[in-house]
Formats: C-alpha cells, structure tokens, sequence
C-alpha cells in the first residue's frame, strides 16, 4: 500500500506534521484541513537519555490537547554518523510511541516529496552555477549551505504568506510543510 493510498479516507479531522530531532520537536496540527495550532518543544537534558525522558513527558501532555487521527513525520535522511542515525532512531521512536494511540495512523513524508509540492525543489546544476556566480569567492561548502538556507527560507516564507504567519523558524515552517503536504496531497 502506498502513501497514497494510506491517508484517503473522508473522516480524517486531524493531522499532525512532526519534524523532529534529538533536541526539539516541531509540530503542525491540521484540523478538517486547515492549519489549527503549530509550535516547537524544545527538550532539555545534559545527555541524549536526559533529554528523551523530557521529550516523552513533553510529546504525552501534547498528544493530551489533541485527538490525532494521523502523524505524517518527516522521513528520515541519510546521516554521516552511525551515533547520529542512532539518537536520532531513538528520538524518533519516542517520539511516535509518546503521541500515538491505537485509533492513530503514522506515515512516513519524504522531504523532498512536500518540497518540490510547495515548489522548492533541489537546485538543479543551472541554479547552482546561478548562485556560484553571485558568490565566485565563497567555497564550497559555503555555496552548499548557502544554497540550504535559501531553501528553509523560501519555505519560512511560502508558509507565512499562506497563512498570514511570521514563524521565524526553519523546524516548524517544516513541520507545517510535512503536515500540509499530508492534508492536501495524501489524503
């Protein structure tokens, strides 16, 4: 079954999009298809355990507020360290079991699936050749995170001019991305 065929189901009332990390969790929850209550949790703790306690207590008071019908999380990325992938898969696994119920359906976004489907797709070579002419001194892992920063612009803005917003913040204007994208293009 694939992702489409997983959200089609007329009753859905609530979604939530979830970008998370091993620090913070941004969320956007989405009632009858409009964009209800969005935010970011941050979780604190000296170690990656300390703060994962703090995360699940956090995530169970959210999952409080809101009768969840369906998670649509941003689909993990390849990470460059094995330590890393695993916090990460730890994080995540508190992250489902804290707001999930059995009524609760989780569906996995690839990011560059709600990306391109708000228009911020990949700089391609020509775009990329683009900015290395704006900037011929700068390096190239410069031009790489320039060009990163420009897109979690382009979606902070796309997301504030739709709905009238001023996010500042690159995690929940994700957030709303993954849980739009789930809203108007899966279900």
């Amino acid at each position: 079954m694939g992702l489409a065929s997983v959200l089609e189901d007329d009753s859905v009332e609530t979604v939530m999009g979830i970008d998370s990390s091993t620090n913070s969790l941004a969320f956007a929850v989405f009632k009858n298809n409009v964009l209800y209550k969005y935010g970011k949790i941050n979780f604190v703790g000296n170690t990656s355990y300390e703060r994962l306690a703090d995360s699940k207590n956090k995530l169970e008071a959210l999952k409080s507020e809101f009768d969840v019908q369906y998670i649509a999380i941003e689909k993990a990325v390849m990470v460059h360290s094995v330590d890393t992938a695993i916090k990460m898969g730890m994080a995540l696994g508190v992250v489902i079991s804290s707001v999930f119920s059995s009524k609760t359906r989780v569906v996995e976004v690839v990011p560059m699936s709600w990306q391109t489907y708000i228009g911020n797709s990949v700089y391609n070579r020509q775009r990329k050749g683009e900015v290395r002419k704006q900037y011929p001194t700068k390096s190239a892992s410069w031009l790489k995170q320039h060009i990163r920063d420009e897109r979690k612009q382009y979606t902070i803005d796309y997301f504030n001019k739709m709905y009238g917003l001023s996010i500042d913040d690159n995690d929940v204007a994700d957030a709303i991305g993954v849980g739009y994208y789930a809203v108007h293009k899966l279900i």
